[in-house]
């Protein structure tokens, strides 16, 4: 028997047509569907490679950003989040926050916040030579130094555009009268002199040494000149004061000095206009008994020497020189005294008030030899 005979026999021509056709159909559709297989196999195999290719590098923040978009949209279609999809790495989404590499502004002036911003450089430290607190002081040995004013102190109030020299006195003008009163530091340094014609030459008083004790020593002894000049003073009618050179170590030797001052004025019946002068200035070289003592004791016996020349009835004063008023005394603790300066200069730069001002300690008047130690006052203390 022949198939085409048995073919013939059991389909007719249009089952056999329909057939045919069903046939083609499902070939069809098997080819779709192997394609689509075969093109999602692809589409998984470049995934897979991509993924391996970039596992262990450390992602740039451009291609991180753009691959977690690619694969949001991937999760999105699979219901995948993105952390599951970055499979075997250790990046989140938080960690694709870059905005912190940028320095932030301030809302308020729109500055660069302080972690990013160019750092304030420091401010150059002002000049003591110019900055009105600092003032200058030459030491013994010709050294320098710029030392802090102390703002809680009375300031210096005299104009310097008021001091005129007019040989041989130093002369303060207020509004085109004068307002000082010129004077000598007198002892027996000077040997003699002639007090009429420091008259006549137009000086207005004098300071005499009266005593002083030993620097060394610590004994105190009289001025051997002092009762000749007070004399001789007194009669050419000039004002007087008297000053004391102090050695004292402490509060007790300071009020035995005082009473020695006192006592002298007493017995001798001295009259003064002008005030009793405490001078810490060493008159001699070498070791002096003072050279180690310390600024609170040196104020403290100098208060009690003052204090003790107050309570008779005069007008106390401490002498010293810029560097020992200064570096020496407290002289907050002494507020309420009065200062006579030693500064040898055309202009006081003492910074604080004084009443006194030794400013030449070599000039120039007739009734003296030598040098004289000149003296210009603020004060007409004859007429307190």
């Amino acid at each position: 028997m022949r198939l085409d005979d048995d073919f013939e026999d059991d389909f007719s021509a249009d089952e056999a047509e329909r057939r045919e056709q069903s046939y083609r159909q499902e070939a069809s559709s098997r080819a779709v569907r192997s394609s689509i297989v075969i093109i999602g196999l692809f589409v998984l195999i470049t995934l897979g490679v991509v993924l391996i290719a970039n596992k262990g590098k450390s992602p740039n923040r451009s291609s991180t950003s753009t691959r977690t978009a690619l694969e949001s949209e991937e999760a999105a279609r699979s219901g995948q989040s993105v952390d599951e999809l970055i499979s075997g790495s250790t990046l989140t989404a938080s960690d694709l926050d870059f905005w912190d590499d940028y320095p932030e502004e301030s809302e308020e002036d729109g500055t660069v916040s302080a972690d990013s911003a160019t750092p304030t450089p420091t401010p150059e430290p002002e000049d003591p030579a110019t900055d009105g607190k600092h003032t200058l002081i030459t030491h013994a040995d010709g050294s320098e130094e710029w030392v802090e004013i102390n703002p809680y102190l009375q300031r210096n109030i005299y104009e310097n555009a008021g001091f005129v020299y007019q040989k041989p006195f130093m002369k303060y003008y207020e509004n085109n009268s004068r307002k000082s009163f010129a004077g000598v530091d007198i002892s027996k340094d000077e040997d003699y002199v002639d007090f009429n014609k420091l008259k006549s030459s137009g000086v207005d008083f004098v300071m005499l040494r009266l005593g002083q004790r030993g620097y060394a020593s610590g004994e105190m002894s009289l001025d051997e000149n002092f009762l000749d000049n007070y004399a001789r003073a007194r009669e050419a009618g000039l004002d007087i004061g008297v000053y004391f050179v102090t050695a004292a170590v402490n509060t007790a030797e300071a009020y035995e000095e005082a009473t020695f001052v006192l006592n002298t004025i007493s017995e001798n019946s001295i009259t003064l206009e002008y005030p009793i002068a405490l001078s810490g200035e060493k008159p001699g070289v070498g070791k002096g008994r003072t050279d180690e003592m310390e600024k609170i004791p040196r104020t403290n016996a100098a208060i009690t020497f003052m204090k003790a020349v107050e309570e008779a009835g005069y007008y106390p004063i401490l002498y010293g020189t810029k560097e020992t008023l200064i570096q020496k005394y407290s002289l907050g603790s002494m507020i309420g005294y009065e200062f006579w300066l030693s500064e040898v200069s055309d202009l006081p730069t003492y910074p604080y008030i004084f009443t006194m001002w030794e400013y030449d300690l070599s000039g120039e008047v007739g009734g003296i030899a030598s040098g004289a130690r000149m003296i210009l006052s603020f004060e007409d203390y004859s007429m307190r």
